[in-house]
């Protein structure tokens, strides 16, 4: 009988706090925003070996765009981003040949895996326009999730760009979304 009590004792608490974390849980799902809207900002590093200019190192190029992100669920997402380029540089292909790229306009579709905890993997697809010559863009990235305030996140990202037939870029920047 005294067993009976003591599990009483330890099961109801428990069963109670259960409870309690289940509709904490319910709660949270509830306000669940699918649509995050953003501003980024990053710098775009093309290595030298990519430059034309014998004399030149390796170019860092501002770039400025918005990002629309839909959210399936929490773990996985769809991001469209656009994205243009402050500046115009010079490349050389292997044989040598020189393009000119003259404020570069990227649109780009990645989808997105949240592995551990606001860290995110991306990969995706897109096309960078410019007056001379489009590319075909392939996208890598790693990117983490800082929310503040209400409804709003703070986005620092890395990403790896390999564009068809002409060089691969790094950029590290941040982004500044509102979920909506």
């Amino acid at each position: 009988m005294k067993n009976f009590f003591f599990m009483l004792i330890i099961v109801f608490p428990l069963i109670g706090v259960a409870q309690d974390h289940t509709s904490l849980a319910k709660e949270h799902h509830d306000e669940f925003r699918k649509f995050k809207i953003s501003f980024a900002f990053a710098q775009t590093y093309i290595p030298s070996y990519y430059i034309h200019e014998e004399s030149e190192s390796a170019q860092l190029i501002p770039t400025d765009g918005i990002e629309i992100q839909y959210n399936f669920n929490h773990k996985f997402f769809v991001k469209w981003t656009n994205e243009i380029e402050f500046l115009n540089y010079t490349l050389k292909n292997h044989e040598g040949e020189q393009k000119v790229r003259d404020n570069a306009f990227l649109s780009i579709v990645t989808f997105g895996y949240e592995f551990y905890d606001k860290f995110a993997i991306v990969a995706g697809a897109g096309y960078e326009f410019e007056k001379s010559k489009n590319l075909w863009v392939c996208r890598l990235g790693l990117e983490y999730s800082i929310p503040f305030g209400k409804n709003w996140e703070l986005s620092p990202e890395i990403l790896y760009d390999i564009k068809k037939d002409s060089h691969t870029a790094i950029s590290w920047g941040f982004g500044i979304g509102y979920r909506l």
